[in-house]
């Protein structure tokens, strides 16, 4: 028979554990040998600071793009680059290459995230493919443009975007985007009462659901795409070939868009009461 023996403690004296000593080098670990969760909290807590700080330099970047083309706008040597002839001159070229017509899309989501105007977009695309697929192209590079910057809007955040107007018109939108979701995208695509790039950024920093803005964008962008492709074709066929016909077209396409924008007034009041 074996005996064992274990030696008296003094009392007030605890057995020191390797986890409770001062100065010890080993580091209370998990089963598998990983840093317990308090140390996995404290590894993370400079994630959130690392995050907001890319935010912040993604919208930036963004910015400082939109600050040069606006400065390229103004620049005599630059300007011309941007004329809708040009930009027209380089459409025909893009859809001459292989994958032509996905690099004309390409180029309108470029144009969008240089805050090129809509009503410019359309016309171009008018002027370079014709009516019909030039409002194809025009309304496709669009949409496609709105998503890629509602998903900048939403990876700032709103807080960042919030930052970007100091007149509170984000703020708005946001509100009315929020109350009335596909309807007021709809509308605010019709009437365009903020520009386009705001619009999309606010709505994807509110988090609208990628559905109904999608949607929305084509449904409120389509009628002024199709009236301002027909009446750059019958300008333009009015300019080069004058006769009673084009003329008479011409003035057709301008009555209908009268008509058009009445009627766009009077739906926005009728969805106000």
């Amino acid at each position: 028979m074996q005996l064992s023996w274990t030696p008296p403690q003094p009392k007030g004296l605890v057995a020191p554990s390797c986890g409770t000593m001062t100065g010890c080098c080993c580091q209370p670990v998990g089963h598998d040998g990983e840093l317990s969760a308090g140390d996995r909290r404290g590894a993370g807590l400079n994630r959130p600071v690392l995050l907001k700080a890319l935010r912040w330099l993604v919208l930036g970047l963004y910015l400082a793009l939109v600050g040069g083309v606006a400065w390229a706008w103004r620049d005599p040597q630059w300007r011309p680059f941007l004329e809708p002839q040009a930009l027209a001159q380089w459409g025909r070229s893009l859809l001459d290459l292989p994958l032509g017509p996905l690099l004309v899309l390409g180029a309108y989501v470029l144009a969008v995230l240089m805050v090129m105007p809509v009503a410019l977009l359309i016309t171009v695309g008018s002027l370079v493919f014709g009516p019909w697929p030039g409002m194809a192209y025009a309304l496709s590079g669009m949409v496609c443009g709105a998503v890629v910057t509602y998903a900048i809007g939403r990876f700032v955040g709103g807080q960042a975007v919030d930052g970007w107007s100091s007149t509170g018109r984000v703020h708005a939108l946001a509100q009315a985007l929020k109350r009335r979701g596909l309807w007021a995208i709809i509308l605010i695509r019709l009437v365009p009462v903020a520009p386009f790039v705001m619009v999309n950024m606010a709505a994807g920093a509110i988090r609208v659901p990628l559905g109904h803005y999608v949607l929305g964008t084509f449904l409120g962008l389509a009628p002024g795409t199709i009236m301002i492709s027909l009446f750059t074709d019958r300008l333009t066929q009015a300019l080069q070939a004058p006769s009673l016909q084009t003329v008479g077209l011409l003035v057709l396409c301008v009555v209908l868009l009268i008509l058009t924008g009445l009627g766009i007034k009077r739906w926005q009041g009728s969805r106000k009461d």
